[in-house]
């Protein structure tokens, strides 16, 4: 009798790809029993791609490996947006003569149409590779199927879903992203079981283990840019870069500060020095939140510099759809590229307003095995009366994609139901 499967994803993947790659660079793919031979090599593919992280955005962070008599020779990862992806990659790193009837496995489906180097599929013919093993479809439109009847018009030989469910995983935002056509917004907080989020003098350091922090700093690359509010600035001193992760470091995200009071005017020099992180030539660009007469009373050294942006809102604070979108263009237009995807680390009552707002659309939960107790610092607990809760009717339901237990903590993984990308495992 098959075992039912609770989740979509086989146990050791998730949204950050291969969880255990995540926390230790030398960690290799999950063994899945049974594991056919397309599955196996899949499974280098997608911690091939995890090797692109932060740097191809905002193309996906694909992984190729060509294979031939059941030999690697080659492996690859897409480059810097504008070079060249996974399979012209992996083509040019191996030796000619061994390309003829061999076969690429990709974690998203070639590209077909305009690219800046060509389309992958006809670099793919031309080489003479025979079989195609693909996992995740591209549900652009504009591209969807395109490389994919190339090949089959070549007479490639070409097999679909192979780890279709862990390549979706992987690639959620920019898969996301087609459908919802706005930036993918990802929740990330760590939770005592009786849900605090902080003790009640606003400690917070730390709920989860090394392990689970360093699975999060490799989170922070994964995504465009990391959200907080002031208050977490204020009192938690957070750098906000991607240090404590494996390596590749390719980037730090850029750094969201949400300060509607214009409260950064009282940051402590540790603060200050900690999100601007001077000493690191790398850290990520900082975006603050704030209105114009409130942020010009901010330190001196808190006003643009180099990659420094200050967003000088004209919309609701509340209006969250339209704040994300007018971010991402703002930022676009500064910087040459949109932002698809935003983690938000902000502390319960941030958290709080995104949810009841109905504005994450994944999650990740570090659930520590442990109790503190206290009456602050919970998710959905503001001021007595500021939060009424929702009736069952009204509950925001998601989906549980993946779930690992990492040391005492335990990482659950979740998307919005309107966003799953996992039809076919029924929840």
């Amino acid at each position: 009798m098959a075992v039912q499967r609770l989740s979509p994803l086989s146990y050791g993947y998730g949204l950050g790809g291969i969880i255990a790659r995540g926390i230790d660079a030398g960690a290799a793919a999950p063994y899945q029993n049974p594991m056919s031979e397309d599955e196996r090599f899949m499974s280098l593919a997608l911690l091939e791609a995890m090797e692109a992280v932060g740097r191809s955005s905002p193309n996906p962070s694909v992984g190729a490996v060509i294979v031939k008599d059941g030999v690697v020779i080659a492996k690859a990862s897409t480059q810097a947006f504008g070079l060249l992806h996974a399979e012209t990659m992996a083509l040019s790193l191996a030796p000619a003569d061994q390309l003829k009837g061999a076969t690429c496995y990709v974690t998203l489906e070639p590209c077909g149409g305009r690219a800046k180097q060509g389309p992958c599929a006809e670099a793919l013919i031309a080489a003479g590779i025979a079989r195609v093993v693909v996992a995740a479809t591209d549900p652009n439109e504009k591209a969807a199927g395109l490389g994919l009847q190339k090949l089959k018009d070549a007479g490639v030989q070409i097999t679909l879903d192979c780890l279709s469910a862990e390549a979706r995983a992987w690639h959620f935002p920019f898969l996301a992203y087609q459908t919802k056509k706005s930036p993918i917004i990802i929740g990330k907080w760590a939770q005592t079981l009786d849900g605090h989020l902080a003790d009640d003098q606003d400690n917070s350091q730390w709920i989860s283990g090394p392990r689970s922090r360093a699975y999060t700093h490799w989170l922070r690359q994964k995504y465009d840019a990391i959200m907080v509010g002031v208050h977490t600035v204020l009192h938690d001193h957070p750098r906000l870069t991607a240090r404590d992760s494996p390596l590749p470091h390719a980037r730090h995200p850029c750094k969201i500060v949400l300060d509607p009071s214009g409260r950064l005017e009282t940051a402590n020099q540790d603060a200050l020095e900690a999100l601007l992180d001077e000493a690191n030539p790398k850290s990520g660009p900082i975006v603050y939140w704030c209105t114009e007469s409130k942020v010009s009373r901010y330190p001196a050294n808190l006003l643009p510099y180099k990659d420094q942006i200050v967003h000088k809102p004209t919309i609701d604070f509340l209006n969250w759809s339209a704040f994300f979108q007018s971010l991402s263009d703002d930022y676009q237009q500064r910087m040459g590229r949109y932002l698809q995807s935003i983690m938000v680390e902000g502390g319960s009552q941030l958290l709080t307003l995104l949810m009841r707002s109905n504005q994450l659309d994944a999650a990740h939960i570090f659930v520590r095995a442990g109790f503190l107790g206290g009456s602050r610092n919970r998710i959905a607990h503001l001021h007595q009366g500021q939060n009424p809760s929702l009736n069952m009717m009204q509950r925001h339901d998601y989906r549980l994609i993946a779930s690992q237990q990492i040391d005492d903590d335990v990482v659950l993984e979740c998307v919005q139901k309107r966003l799953d990308l996992w039809p076919e495992v029924k929840a």
